[in-house]
């Protein structure tokens, strides 16, 4: 018996919207499938089929705005469902009487149930649904904010339901698939135009590349140019040396005019994470300098560096230095970095774009200073000009905070009575 079933109470829900359909006519459902999936300002919710049957119409379609009491599903009732239904409402009301059978069946409104999450069990084989999606609310509405197909995602919920578990295995999956949306190079016999070697790469180059592939890919990279002109710093630096006898490079009092950047701009220092969807704030800032190595790109840092002084700084990045060129440094030493310095001042160059070091949300690239000449009350003026480049994560930074981290940053460079009481 085919049976027209009605859109449920929403409660206040207003403006709501048809944003899925789960069956195809000829499915068969039970009467908790979902068959449409409504969406209204404040969230998502499965409508089930509230019948066993065999779908034969759905009467909505994706896009369509309804209400309660829309028909939204014609479906076919077997025989055998219906007179068993009415044996229990026969045993439960005395007062029915024998002719009811014979009358039309009323058509019921179906009840928005909403879904229980279990926790899936990580040693359960997955399956793919074929008769349809199972999935509740709130995992599609996740779905959906990330762009997953629910049809390649594989469920381990009770009947093949698809938990947010599964959602999250499956992002991690496809991030660590370097091959993942990237269409794959072709191969190439470069042997056919001449002689070649071929150099495999080591274990530390594969890593290192695939997390920079993995960094590029995932995060929206902006970055921004600056220069400033750090005379007076240079001049400081010297009578420093000087008067203390020590040799600090001029990377240290980068490092530490970064610290007092990162305490007036936190969120430079802060982290992402994409599966509970909040920004991790971090009360401690731990600077990463890059080092290069015969071995490739080490990225060591330096643990609490705002709290200590130029020299200190200074003889932190000499030690890491020494300990990752000669391959002795700590796994210790290259975990919980929170920001990243890249210099390349002592090897040329005038801009460049950094790419920034997971799960930090920026990364400051330092080129070769130079000598510029600056007009002053008429008079040319020579100055050492030093180019910054600032990459960061756009998901988190806009653009405004990026000017303003990198204008703070000359104007902290110039501040020679800042550095002398951190010296």
């Amino acid at each position: 018996m085919k049976q027209i079933i009605k859109i449920p109470s929403l409660g206040d829900a207003e403006n709501t919207e048809v944003i899925e359909i789960c069956v195809n006519p000829g499915d068969s459902v039970g009467s908790d499938d979902s068959i449409v999936v409504l969406e209204s300002e404040k969230a998502a919710m499965d409508v089930p089929a509230s019948k066993q049957g065999v779908v034969k119409k759905v009467l909505v379609k994706i896009g369509d705005e309804v209400k309660e009491g829309d028909d939204f599903l014609e479906i076919e009732v077997s025989e055998e469902v219906i007179k068993e239904k009415k044996s229990d409402q026969n045993k439960k009301d005395d007062l029915q009487h024998d002719e009811a059978s014979k009358e039309e069946v009323v058509v019921e409104q179906a009840v928005v149930k909403e879904d229980v999450v279990q926790e899936s069990d990580e040693s359960q084989e997955y399956k793919t649904s074929k008769s349809g999606i199972y999935a509740g609310p709130a995992v599609r509405k996740l779905a959906r904010e990330f762009g997953i197909n629910l049809n390649e995602v594989l469920a381990s919920g009770p009947r093949n339901r698809i938990l947010k578990e599964d959602l999250h295995k499956f992002v991690k999956s496809k991030l660590k698939d370097s091959s993942s949306g990237i269409p794959k190079m072709p191969s190439i016999d470069f042997s056919e135009f001449g002689d070649v070697e071929e150099i495999d790469l080591t274990k530390f180059q594969k890593t290192s590349a695939l997390n920079l592939q993995q960094s590029w890919i995932t995060i929206p990279h902006v970055t921004q140019h600056d220069e400033t002109s750090i005379d007076e710093l240079l001049e400081l630096r010297k009578s420093l040396i000087k008067k203390y006898k020590t040799k600090v490079s001029p990377l240290a009092f980068f490092a530490k005019g970064i610290c007092r950047l990162l305490e007036e701009f936190p969120m430079f220092n802060a982290s992402i994470d994409m599966n509970s969807m909040k920004i991790i704030k971090k009360d401690f800032i731990n600077l990463g300098i890059a080092v290069d190595t015969p071995q490739g790109l080490i990225v060591p840092n330096i643990k609490s560096t705002n709290k200590l002084s130029i020299q200190e700084i200074s003889n932190e990045i000499g030690r890491l230095a020494d300990l990752a060129k000669s391959r002795k440094i700590k796994v210790a030493d290259l975990k919980g970095s929170t920001f990243t310095i890249s210099s390349l001042g002592s090897f040329g160059g005038r801009y460049f774009t950094p790419i920034i070091n997971p799960p930090e949300v920026a990364i400051l690239g330092i080129s070769k200073s130079y000598e510029s000449v600056l007009i002053e009350e008429g008079k040319p003026k020579k100055s050492v000009k030093l180019p910054i480049s600032l990459s960061y994560d756009h998901r988190i930074i806009n653009g405004v905070e990026g000017v303003r981290f990198t204008t703070r940053f000359c104007e902290i460079l110039q501040d020679v009575n800042f550095f002398k009481e951190n010296f």
